[in-house]
């Protein structure tokens, strides 16, 4: 699996708890004795499985907003690539011709799902 600089960040601050902020390497000053305090007894490999798998919940695009979001606007066809899009001659006003399409002039951005997208060799 691909390290991400959230593995760094996180075990960055894992190793500075280690060095600075635990008491037990005063308690045990036996090395073997300390090693297994550190891999069986500490917290501190579930304390960051925890924050590393929130982070990738978190960071899950299948299961965020913008795809939430995505997902239910991807039939919205923009006017500026619309069949039904029409305009003057003077090009200062454009307008939907579908009957049930936007009202008035349309701006920069505006679209709607009954829009049908003009191919790309008529661009």
């Amino acid at each position: 699996m691909k390290r991400t600089e959230m593995d760094n960040i996180v075990e960055n601050m894992a190793e500075y708890i280690c060095d600075h902020i635990c008491q037990k390497p005063k308690e045990i000053t036996d090395a073997e004795k300390l090693e297994d305090y550190c891999a069986e007894e500490c917290d501190i490999g579930s304390h960051i499985c925890n924050i590393l798998n929130q982070y990738n919940k978190i960071n899950d695009f299948e299961d965020s907003e913008l795809y939430k979001i995505m997902t239910k606007h991807r039939n919205i066809v923009l006017c500026k690539e619309c069949q039904h899009r029409a305009h003057c001659n003077d090009g200062e006003f454009e307008w939907c011709r579908l009957g049930a399409g936007l009202d008035g002039n349309l701006r920069e951005g505006e679209g709607c799902s009954r829009g049908i997208k003009v191919s790309e060799s008529d661009t």
